[in-house]
């Protein structure tokens, strides 16, 4: 399929659809504001990317649009329509005014407590709602929960359910990881499938992160992140943040368990135990959004003639107050002021995201490692990482994926099997052996050649076949009866066979000098170089010739004829004497043979 690439602003989607502006851009897709022009309504349009266009399973995409547009629920953003556009899968969405969680995040590093539980609260209300409807997210995270009105009073909206399992294959049979490493449920990273309670785990790090200001778990790359959910337990949010009640730490950490079975079932059990959490008095001042300074007269009244009195110490006072100030400053500045949360770039590409980070205000520093799931061009992990502290204008380094490692298929053939196991175990290939007969590679046991083929580039855990000799392919005899011996012993020669024992006998059927049978017979095996022996005919047995003069000519001739003679007669006087014979007596000759008898 052909497919365009660019920024598309401007462009009629199915004829109804105008790109007005591009809204955001990822990894996937890129999203757009857009126009119905026949509904006359802003909405959302959401093109995947001419990048991951290649292997698009538009089959997968479009069951999963018509199932996510026959959910409706206040915190799902609706899906109105899915098609095609010049070879670009593309999905029509509810256009939610505001913000992301994430861009929130980055404002405030974390919520206060109650708002933490609300915004909790209705993502799961809208998961329950998907999950009643048989579909799982997988990639809950900060960046796909948007809020109305820009984090005012806002509605939560959940977006981007299962559209990213249309692009990276079933979500059942394993293939790469569609999620987010500091959000991933253990079980995906072991390649197992998605279920409800992966969501549950995935909401669990998120509410972890909007009471802490930060995820449970880091590492220098996403794979590291991945391992430690399998390997370790979510610590409680109230080792960091003391504030936290204790029954809503308690949740957390039981619905972030390792053990899918020990979490909340689905996102209903989760916002029932939720809304159940006394959330009580919530001491001291962390994780509320400080107070707006505010400008505070006060007035000083004394006695003139001790305020001329004093002045000085006034003046004094004033001096060391305004010095204090001065260093408070400058220590606010030096320690705090200067200082941002770092940003995500975990959504970015390697085309977009120094401009992204240009716009956010920061230097943006590319290296390049491979990755098994994250997809060329994709971001892989950042230094420093999503919320840790950094300068304005800092640099920040992001690993850009080069795909999974490639290695070249080596080639084998000639060598014995187990020479090629351990070839192939260095890049953990998953070896499958198949026998076969060959001309090149006589000796058993050989290898003789690879699927794929030798100096293919794969992946780490390709399968590949080996094909292992069992000597030279197994002849059959051709079937020579009938032939010529000469002509028998060509056909034999040419099938790799040679002539072995040649023996006569007479035959009444078959010419002299014509194969009679053959060992072995037609249709055999045989190996190169067997021999098959030849039994060739010496035409019929021949016959004594009895002598008949003197005798009745019907008696001679029915002698004769019983021992296979042709007989022919010929009478000159009535009494049917025979008085000569045309073969002599005593000659012999082959059955068939014609003999003349004369009568008189």
């Amino acid at each position: 399929m052909t497919t365009t690439t660019g920024d598309l602003t401007g462009a009629l989607v199915d004829g109804r659809y105008r790109l007005e502006r591009l809204i955001a851009q990822g990894g996937m897709a890129d999203v757009y504001e857009a126009e119905d022009e026949r509904l006359d309504r802003t909405v959302a349009v959401k093109m995947i990317t001419a990048g991951r266009a290649d292997g698009f399973d538009l089959t997968a995409f479009t069951h999963e649009a018509r199932t996510i547009a026959r959910l409706s629920h206040p915190n799902i953003v609706a899906v109105f329509d899915q098609g095609v556009h010049e070879g670009l899968p593309y999905v029509v969405m509810e256009y939610v005014p505001g913000t992301t969680l994430r861009e929130l995040l980055n404002r405030r590093r974390r919520l206060r407590i109650e708002e933490a539980v609300e915004v909790c609260s209705q993502l799961l209300d809208g998961l329950q709602a998907a999950h009643d409807a048989g579909l799982v997210h997988r990639d809950i995270k900060p960046e796909n929960i948007l809020l109305k009105n820009g984090g005012r009073g806002d509605r939560v909206k959940v977006v981007d359910f299962g559209l990213a399992e249309a692009v990276h294959g079933d979500r059942d049979t394993g293939g790469p990881l569609v999620a987010t490493a500091a959000y991933v449920a253990p079980e995906l990273v072991g390649g197992r499938p998605a279920t409800t309670a992966s969501d549950v785990y995935s909401t669990a790090i998120l509410l972890y992160e909007l009471l802490t200001g930060e995820v449970p778990f880091d590492g220098p790359d996403s794979g590291a992140v991945a391992r430690r959910h399998v390997e370790e337990d979510v610590p409680s949010p109230r080792l960091t943040t003391p504030d936290v009640p204790e029954g809503l730490a308690e949740l957390v950490t039981a619905a972030a368990a390792r053990r899918p079975g020990q979490r909340p079932v689905d996102a209903g059990a989760f916002l029932r135990r939720l809304q159940a959490v006394d959330l009580g008095h919530v001491p001291g001042t962390t994780g509320q959004v400080p107070r707006p300074t505010r400008a505070v007269q006060t007035t000083m009244v004394v006695d003139h003639p001790k305020a001329k009195r004093n002045w000085k110490a006034l003046v004094t006072l004033g001096l060391i107050a305004a010095v204090l100030v001065s260093v408070a400053a400058a220590g606010w500045w030096i320690g705090i002021g200067r200082y941002t949360a770092t940003p995500s770039l975990l959504d970015q590409t390697r085309d977009t995201v120094a401009a992204y980070g240009l716009e956010q205000g920061f230097e943006i520093r590319i290296e390049e490692d491979y990755s098994a799931s994250v997809p060329i061009g994709g971001i892989v992990s950042q230094d420093p990482e999503v919320g840790d502290r950094i300068r304005e204008g800092a640099v920040i380094t992001v690993v850009v994926s080069l795909g999974p490692e490639r290695f070249p298929v080596p080639d084998l053939a000639g060598e014995t099997e187990a020479d090629a196991r351990e070839a192939l175990a260095a890049f953990d290939a998953e070896v499958t052996v198949e026998h076969e007969y060959s001309t090149e590679f006589t000796e058993p046991g050989q290898v003789t050649r690879t699927d794929p083929p030798a100096g293919e580039e794969v992946k780490s855990g390709t399968p590949v076949t080996l094909y292992v000799s069992d000597g030279y392919p197994p002849l059959t005899v051709p079937d020579v009866v009938g032939l010529a011996e000469a002509d028998a012993q060509a056909a034999l020669e040419a099938e790799g066979l040679e002539l072995g024992e040649v023996t006569r006998r007479y035959s009444d059927t078959i010419p002299a000098g014509s194969v009679i049978e053959q060992t072995p017979a037609a249709d055999a095996p045989a190996g190169p170089g067997d021999a098959v022996a030849l039994v060739v005919s010496d035409g019929p047995e021949p016959v004594e010739v009895p002598d008949v003069v003197g005798m009745d000519i019907e008696e001679a001739t029915e002698e004769l004829e019983s021992l296979g003679f042709t007989v022919k007669t010929a009478q000159i006087w009535f009494t049917g004497t025979v008085f000569d014979q045309s073969l002599d007596a005593g000659s012999e000759h082959p059955k068939g043979a014609e003999i003349w008898l004369w009568a008189r």
